[in-house]
């Protein structure tokens, strides 16, 4: 089936839709694993706060660096076989993680691992938009990322579990396993033929400039969004609330309505006019979690913010990926991707300078984490504004 034929199906299922799917659980519950059990593994070697953000962080680094010449690939070269070479970087980065026991060498690492991630995502998401019907490409946006939903209902909590069980090592062995499940997943996919343009290292090859405001958007969320990746979880140690992973669960399995909700009425009303609400719910939980005292408040916090940046970043996407014609995708993926590196590179760098910067300030390092998730509020308001100006405009 050509992709014509893909553009005219009443339906967003296939074999190949199905089969990515199934590859992006086994990829996200590596990486929601590593994302929550990182930051304690930085934190038992002894390191502070912004140290943290510093490890988290760092694997923008070389994820930004690799941008300008794999966006090119993307579109020149197989994209199955491009993904399946970077998701077995990533697995290789998880073999490491259980190796290293200094936090320079796990910064090294980190790198390595920017590489992986730097491209299987752009990758991943182009390579998925090939088989998704025009009609209907915000929803089947928003199914398709329900794989990181259900990742996130057994990547946090496992990895939570796992490392009680067995340590820091064997938990990233276990996730390097899911990366080669992933890898044995997409050599199953029959690609679409499509034309495949000399490699050349232009401008126009890297980034689509259709693109650049959408990866403004993604950039600014995940900058507010770096303080929970990087925090919540010694936030909620030193506030003593017990059972942290149940958080994970219950925003994943409220992303379950959400996402497929929003993209149903992004592809009636249009995904401009679903962001707005969407921002304001990210707002909202931002403002609970620093007033939060007790596990009910974690969960309450937990079901707005499903709401919020988990609902709203594959409509950012579908906008960027609807913006260009489908021989351009992996440069409309390439530069959203560009936009969540620097967030995610910024985001924990800056939670950790406001923690550290407030502490002396309020007299306590649970006051000062408290205070951080108000400081996020700000990059979320630009947000807000761009998404009012698309919607003035349209």
């Amino acid at each position: 089936m050509g992709q014509e034929e893909f553009d005219k199906r009443e339906s967003i299922w296939s074999v190949p839709f199905v089969i990515l799917l199934l590859a992006n659980f086994f990829q996200s519950t590596a990486a929601f694993m590593a994302n929550t059990t990182i930051p304690l593994y930085i934190d038992a070697m002894g390191a502070g706060a912004g140290v943290v953000g510093v490890v988290v962080g760092s694997f923008a680094i070389t994820a930004l660096l690799v941008r300008p010449f794999a966006g090119p690939a993307f579109d020149s070269f197989s994209r199955k076989k491009l993904l399946m070479m970077m998701q077995g970087v990533n697995a290789i980065a998880f073999v490491l993680y259980g190796v290293v026991d200094s936090v320079p060498a796990f910064i090294a690492v980190r790198l390595l691992h920017g590489i992986g991630i730097g491209c299987s995502g752009p990758l991943a998401m182009s390579l998925v938009s090939e088989y998704l019907p025009i009609a209907k490409f915000a929803t089947g946006m928003s199914i398709y990322s329900l794989a990181q939903t259900f990742a996130q209902v057994m990547g946090p909590g496992a990895g939570l579990w796992l490392i009680d069980a067995i340590g820091f090592q064997g938990t990233y062995l276990i996730s390097a396993a899911l990366l080669v499940a992933s890898v044995a997943s997409i050599s199953r996919v029959k690609e679409i033929p499509r034309e495949h343009p000399p490699y050349q290292l232009r401008l126009g090859r890297m980034f689509a400039r259709e693109a650049v405001d959408k990866a403004i958007v993604i950039m600014l969320f995940a900058l507010a969004f770096g303080g929970t990746t990087s925090y919540l979880v010694l936030y909620g140690t030193k506030l003593g609330i017990d059972n942290l992973g149940a958080y994970f669960v219950v925003y994943a399995f409220c992303l379950l309505a959400t996402r497929p909700l929003y993209g149903r009425l992004a592809d009636t009303f249009g995904p401009e006019r679903i962001l707005l609400p969407g921002v304001i719910f990210f707002t909202l939980s931002y403002v609970m979690l620093s007033n939060i005292t007790d596990f009910m408040g974690l969960m309450a916090v937990a079901v707005v913010a499903s709401a919020g940046f988990g609902a709203c970043m594959p409509l950012v996407q579908s906008l960027a990926m609807m913006s260009v014609p489908a021989g351009r995708r992996g440069a409309a993926s390439n530069t959203t991707f560009t936009g969540l590196d620097v967030g995610s590179l910024c985001g924990p760098l800056f939670a950790g300078f406001v923690i550290e910067t407030l502490e002396p300030a309020t007299g306590s390092l649970l006051a000062a984490y408290s205070q951080m998730w108000l400081v996020m509020l700000v990059p979320m308001a630009v947000a807000f504004a761009i998404i009012i100006w698309w919607n003035v405009k349209k």
